[in-house]
């Protein structure tokens, strides 16, 4: 019984040090897309760094892919995500988060607020609490496609708070 136990161990280990190795080598595979948004004017967005889960249907985001895109890349990239994802934003590097709401913004101006007529508040709901992996889900409302939504995620890493606000664009 105590060997089965240490193999099961040992498998989810190395599968988590694949995943995390997957993820630390994103910056380098990233795929670019022209998408319009609802008025009809372009913007570039790329894909969630890692779909997992069954259908693909769960966009897991890790904070270091989000300061990476912060701090290297030349342009700011909405984050594709679709109806009923499951977004997972992952400390690590032990970062502890916080995700609140993402109301919709002007994908050409994120300081102004572009809520759909019919659409959600928010992109997201059922937030997970703070901690090392916050879970939403996404919208179902068909009313929200090819909009940007935005939110500014708290990132604490011992003591210290950084702000992170990456923005998403809901693909149909």
């Amino acid at each position: 019984m105590k060997n089965a136990l240490l193999l099961v161990l040992v498998v989810l280990v190395a599968i988590l040090g694949v995943l995390l190795y997957k993820c630390r080598s994103l910056n380098r595979q990233v795929t670019h897309h022209q998408r319009k948004d609802h008025s009809g004017n372009l913007l570039e967005t790329v894909d969630c760094p890692v779909r997992t889960g069954q259908d693909k249907k769960t966009c897991i985001i890790p904070i270091s892919y989000l300061t990476g895109m912060v701090n290297g890349w030349d342009e700011d990239y909405a984050i594709e995500v679709h109806h009923k994802d499951t977004i997972k934003w992952i400390g690590d590097n032990g970062e502890s988060i916080e995700v609140p709401d993402m109301p919709g913004v002007l994908c050409s101006d994120h300081t102004k607020g572009d809520r759909p007529a019919e659409g959600d508040q928010s992109l997201i709901s059922q937030i997970s609490p703070a901690g090392n992996i916050v879970t939403a889900q996404v919208t179902a409302n068909t009313k929200n496609e090819n909009y940007c939504y935005k939110n500014t995620i708290k990132v604490t890493v011992n003591g210290k708070t950084t702000p992170i606000d990456p923005h998403e664009f809901l693909e149909p």
